[in-house]
């Protein structure tokens, strides 16, 4: 189940992240930066990376923080896939669009528990959902992250287009990356 995410999360020291993060991680903002709040993924991934370079230019010692790749991509399905390879763990940023849920509302889960809504979103005929992608590539041998974690913001449209997010969106953007933060330190989901 979702857990509902308090802004209150930060880097803090390196160490925390190190502890959780000596695998190798990536964190995903996923999106279109020209669609308005569909851009969110990549406003977060923005923030995380920003987190990330202030608490290894706190530390004394750089092996004290690991280092945890931050991408920004307008892909799913396959093409995702492919992307993760070669990851231990992975966490996705993503606007999602609930019916039920406040505008602005982050939530924070494994991929697993997340219901599976991508087949009205596909690029193409030719694509298949993140979890079927996911099936076939460890049936097919590619080395894929065993952990993968997802961070949404819920909003009400992805398909206008502007680069400015609605101002609730816009608002949880810092909640967002302290909740990724909170997944790298292992302190939240």
């Amino acid at each position: 189940m979702a857990d509902r995410i308090a802004p209150r999360a930060s880097v803090g020291d390196c160490a925390a992240v190190a502890s959780r993060a000596a695998l190798r991680t990536i964190v995903v903002g996923l999106g279109n930066p020209v669609l308005g709040d569909d851009g969110v993924g990549w406003r977060v991934a923005d923030e995380v990376e920003t987190r990330l370079a202030a608490a290894r230019l706190a530390t004394d010692d750089e092996r004290d923080c690991p280092e945890i790749d931050v991408e920004r991509l307008g892909v799913g399905g396959l093409r995702l896939m492919e992307f993760l390879d070669g990851y231990d763990a992975a966490i996705l940023v993503d606007a999602a669009e609930f019916a039920d849920r406040p505008l602005g509302e982050v939530r924070s889960c494994a991929l697993e528990d997340l219901d599976c809504y991508a087949a009205g979103h596909l690029d193409s005929a030719h694509d298949a959902s993140l979890v079927t992608a996911l099936a076939l590539g460890r049936r097919l041998g590619a080395s894929l992250p065993t952990s993968i974690q997802t961070v949404t913001v819920q909003v009400r449209s992805t398909d206008e287009f502007s680069e400015q997010l609605t101002p609730q969106v816009e608002a949880a953007v810092p909640v967002a990356a302290a909740a990724v933060v909170a997944l790298l330190r292992g302190s939240g989901r």
